[in-house]
């Protein structure tokens, strides 16, 4: 037992730290600000019978005092699910794919107007079937931030993530048909 709390403690610290965190996932982590710019930091609690409950906090509620930045403790499932929602939104919407289709390509001229479509549609489609690391990494390479008032979400969306998406396709369809 010594031998291995020593093997233990060998271990960089900010390594250990990180290994024991962020064992409850939360989707949206890094990405929240309230309206007057600060972040929102995730929170959860374990309760007595082992249920655990995920929230998003403003941190200047957690520095300043509970209230002071005019928002609630924000239930995390809830708010995950607005922010996909809107996401998948806008990504199947005809006016969204006519705007990004140019970007993509400005980003990356070996794609083409349909590489892009397919991306931005594929989202769509395969959203449910993806594993949480999956899901994270998919919502961090298409928005940039989310701001979250009292009544609204506004997702700001990557300049480069539906262009980096459409490559990532291209390359995936590539490596299937070889």
């Amino acid at each position: 037992l010594w031998d291995e709390a020593h093997a233990l403690l060998q271990i960089n610290g900010r390594v250990r730290s990180a290994a024991s965190r962020g064992k409850v996932d939360f989707l949206l982590k890094g990405m929240l600000t309230g309206p007057d710019g600060r972040a929102l930091s995730p929170w959860h609690t374990t309760k007595a019978n082992g249920r655990t409950y995920r929230y998003y906090l403003s941190t200047r509620d957690i520095h300043e005092g509970r209230k002071a930045s005019g928002l609630p403790r924000l239930p995390a499932g809830e708010l995950e699910a607005a922010v996909v929602a809107q996401l998948r939104r806008l990504l199947r919407a005809p006016e969204m794919v006519a705007a990004m289709i140019p970007q993509a390509i400005a980003l990356d001229p070996t794609l083409d107007e349909a590489q892009v479509t397919v991306a931005m549609t594929q989202v769509e489609r395969v959203w449910d079937q993806l594993f949480p690391a999956e899901q994270q990494r998919l919502v961090r390479l298409l928005v940039e931030k989310v701001i979250v008032t009292p009544t609204n979400l506004e997702l700001r969306l990557r300049p480069g993530g539906v262009g980096t998406l459409a490559g990532e396709s291209r390359q995936a369809e590539e490596e299937a048909a070889a």
